[in-house]
């Protein structure tokens, strides 16, 4: 397997997932196109074809390639039958202009628009590592490890499940909501939970081992989701506020709630450490620098 099929695919991965948590349309486009961009470098990687430097003859010469490959399909598997979502050329071809534009003019698409962009990114990268899987002889489920490993350093984690826990317990909630209040699948629908999503990323191999197997943490990461949700009913609630003029929700017309939820929200935090000695050097300058030297003798690797 050439190293830079799978780098390809683990790129396409990362872009994938950046636009997966997205909070404006334009970012999500933008990255959601680049996880396409990538796969498409892996499959002609694959096939030995050359490598265009221009995008959309990148894309001319995918789609005269594997022109059925984005096709929708249904599989037999040992425990029932899976339906695969496809997409098709035209889409593609559309895709590629939405990215253009999201890079350089004044872009504007809505939510929704912009998150079916999302999910079209992940079926064509989903679709490029099976078929280079099966090309190259090997289990889907297994080249699928070995590509989220090189892009997260793992496939699946403690925080995955617990944050699924969570989203489950929300669901749950909401469909007893729905009961209690005589509009079951509606309720259930319109649940924050449903449009939601965490993650947690590091790039070195300790962090990422805390992140697969600790349960605390993933107790932790779950905690977090929970208060997310409730900040996007927040803000829901205030779109709402803004948009009827104050009325209460009771009060509110069709179109007002329909246009409540029509928005994306990412809340973006994050840690960049250091050893002890390179922080002070950050935080403090050359003036520590010495100290920091002093440091580096004492604090062993």
């Amino acid at each position: 397997m050439d190293t830079e099929v799978v780098l390809s695919l683990s790129l396409a991965r990362l872009y994938g997932s950046h636009a997966n948590f997205a909070g404006a349309p334009r970012h999500a486009v933008a990255d959601g196109y680049s996880a396409v961009d990538a796969a498409f470098s892996a499959l002609l990687r694959q096939a030995k074809l050359r490598q265009p430097r221009n995008h959309k003859q990148k894309l001319d010469l995918v789609k005269e390639n594997f022109s059925k490959i984005f096709d929708a399909a249904t599989i037999k598997t040992k425990n029932g039958t899976l339906h695969i979502p496809g997409t098709d050329w035209a889409s593609l071809e559309d895709y590629y202009k939405d990215w253009l534009a999201s890079r350089y003019d004044d872009f504007k698409m809505g939510s929704a628009v912009a998150s079916s962009r999302v999910r079209e990114a992940l079926i064509v990268v989903n679709a490029a590592i099976r078929h280079v899987a099966a090309d190259a002889g090997i289990a889907e489920e297994e080249f699928e490890l070995r590509v989220a490993t090189r892009a997260f350093g793992f496939d699946f984690s403690e925080v995955s499940l617990a944050v699924g826990n969570a989203h489950d317990q929300l669901f749950a909630e909401a469909e007893m909501a729905g009961e209690a209040g005589g509009s079951r699948l509606g309720t259930k629908m319109a649940a924050a939970t449903n449009y939601c999503d965490l993650d947690v990323m590091a790039g070195d191999n300790i962090t990422q081992g805390i992140i697969r197997d600790d349960p605390e943490i993933a107790r932790e990461a779950a905690r977090v989701y929970h208060a997310f949700v409730d900040l996007a009913e927040r803000v829901q609630m205030k779109r709402l506020s803004v948009i009827s003029d104050g009325k209460e929700p009771d009060k509110c017309s069709v179109g007002e709630l329909n246009r409540a939820p029509d928005f994306m929200l990412s809340l973006k935090a994050r840690y960049h450490g250091g050893t002890t000695a390179e922080m002070g050097v950050r935080w403090f300058g050359r003036i520590t620098e010495a100290i920091a030297g002093s440091l580096k003798k004492l604090i062993p690797d």
